[in-house]
């Protein structure tokens, strides 16, 4: 297939460049006005610096050809066979952007408005989970605009609670201990420190469910068929054993399931297949489970409503033969997967700072040998004018790198040799140790061995979970 992408972020920069590595016409569309991206209501708050915008511009420059994304949808609305192209967009509030090339004919993901506001109007989600998901519990939220109004709430309760920002700048916070004043004290210290973050779209304050276990399943349609489902268990906080602030995704891991299995009963219930047939291509749905360890008891995490995640999109791709494979068996209405196959993930962040602006630090050298290259994922990159890859600094995350096989331990001992194989100063990653750790209860380990134990699903590949070496 031909492919096209459009972006803002950059966040699917990473498939293109493989799928052209693999042979395949390539077509990127860049919006360059933040105003365009975000949502109508964030028009007259949103700011991007111009040396913020110089540097995303850059990303991949020398590596893909890359034009603006208003001449790319003129193009588009020209081609006579639309069928051969598979269009991606990389977030859901690129809706406007799939909106003007939804009836062309193309293949491809097409997200709508619909989708974007299951994952940022928390009310709606909640709504939603009332009606049509009856096993699951919905945690208390308390909303905010002002932070004197979040730190005056946080000083009368004795509930514990996570931080979550509205705009993609304010961190989600999940304090690491729980005494429930000490823990609210951690909060009020990251509302103090970054008040202009939290106030840009307001935050909310969600109920910290104790001994919480997460797992997110998710589910694949294209034209409404019904394709794969998949289990993704995900580490997001920076650190070791989950104590730290958190990132989109330090690591992962992920692998196809049986669509019988219970938990898939549970995270998508029938209407969920009355939405995928509304929609055009490819059709995501996913929602994070978290358990109450000490009661059994399910609660509603979030939805990422025809989105893709990211590090587990790349998890995914590591386990096809090929890219274009992957999206081709999508067209074509075939699983993509193979059960008995399982990837692992870990993002590398460029920890190096400038020292006059404390901007992360730009044109540093990426190397790495070539026999990792199908499963390194960059991200922050460009080339230089000799030809050499090196960072843009359009922010800290650096690349991801991956791991496939036929058991766990197959995967991650292969993602860690393929670490081993990439060389950057300054990179941090969170260790094969924490992994594979079995000391802390919300280890990647632990949350899969507790719903094996539980019956919610079953591994399609063989593996004694817990020796892995």
């Amino acid at each position: 297939m031909k492919y096209i992408f459009i972006t803002f972020n950059g966040l699917g920069l990473p498939i293109a460049y493989k799928l052209k590595q693999e042979g395949c016409e390539v077509i990127v569309g860049q919006i360059d006005d933040i105003k365009e991206y975000v949502m109508e209501k964030e028009v007259n708050k949103a700011h991007e610096t111009e040396a913020n915008k110089k540097r995303r511009l850059e990303l991949f420059r020398g590596l893909l050809d890359i034009l603006p994304a208003d001449e790319v949808v003129k193009k588009m609305k020209e081609i006579k066979n639309p069928h051969e192209y598979f269009v991606f967009f990389e977030e859901n509030n690129l809706y406007r952007w799939a909106d003007q090339v939804r009836d062309l004919g193309f293949e491809g993901n097409f997200p709508t408005k619909e989708n974007y506001l299951f994952e940022v109007d928390r009310d709606k989600a909640k709504q939603f989970v009332k009606e049509h998901y009856p096993k699951l519990y919905i945690p208390q939220v308390e909303e905010f605009t002002k932070v004197k109004d979040g730190i005056a709430f946080l000083q009368k309760t004795q509930t514990l609670w996570v931080l979550k920002g509205q705009h993609d700048s304010a961190k989600t916070f999940v304090p690491a201990i729980e005494d429930p004043t000490l823990a609210n004290n951690q909060i009020v210290e990251m509302l103090q420190n970054y008040p202009e973050k939290y106030e840009k779209l307001g935050f909310i304050l969600e109920e910290n469910i104790p001994s919480i276990i997460e797992l997110t399943p998710e589910k694949l349609y294209y034209d409404g068929v019904p394709l794969a489902t998949t289990m993704n268990f995900e580490n997001k906080s920076f650190g070791s054993g989950n104590i730290s602030v958190q990132t989109g995704c330090s690591e992962d891991l992920v692998f196809p399931t049986d669509m019988e299995d219970r938990i898939n009963k549970i995270a998508f219930p029938p209407v969920v297949d009355e939405m995928a047939r509304k929609h055009k291509g490819l059709f995501i749905w996913d929602a994070s489970i978290l358990i109450n360890k000490r009661d059994g008891k399910m609660y509603f995490g979030e939805f990422c409503s025809n989105r893709p995640g990211y590090n587990s999109l790349f998890t995914e791709l590591s386990q096809a033969d090929s890219i274009n494979k992957f999206f081709e068996n999508l067209v074509h209405k075939q699983s993509p997967f193979t059960l008995g196959t399982v990837a692992a993930s870990v993002r590398l962040f460029n920890m190096n700072r400038d020292e006059d602006t404390e901007r992360v630090s730009s044109d540093i050298l990426v190397n790495f040998q070539p026999n990792m290259e199908k499963d390194l994922w960059l991200w922050d990159v460009r080339k230089n004018t000799q030809d050499k890859l090196v960072t843009v600094g359009s922010d800290h995350n650096l690349a991801i790198i991956t791991g496939s096989g036929k058991s766990i331990d197959e995967a991650v001992s292969k993602l860690y040799r393929n670490v081993e194989g990439f060389a950057f100063a300054g990179a941090y990653y969170r260790s094969k140790d924490d992994f594979i750790s079995l000391d802390y209860q919300s280890s990647i380990i632990n949350r899969l061995n507790y719903g094996l134990e539980r019956g919610l699903y079953r591994l399609p590949f063989n593996v004694k979970v817990g020796d892995i070496s």
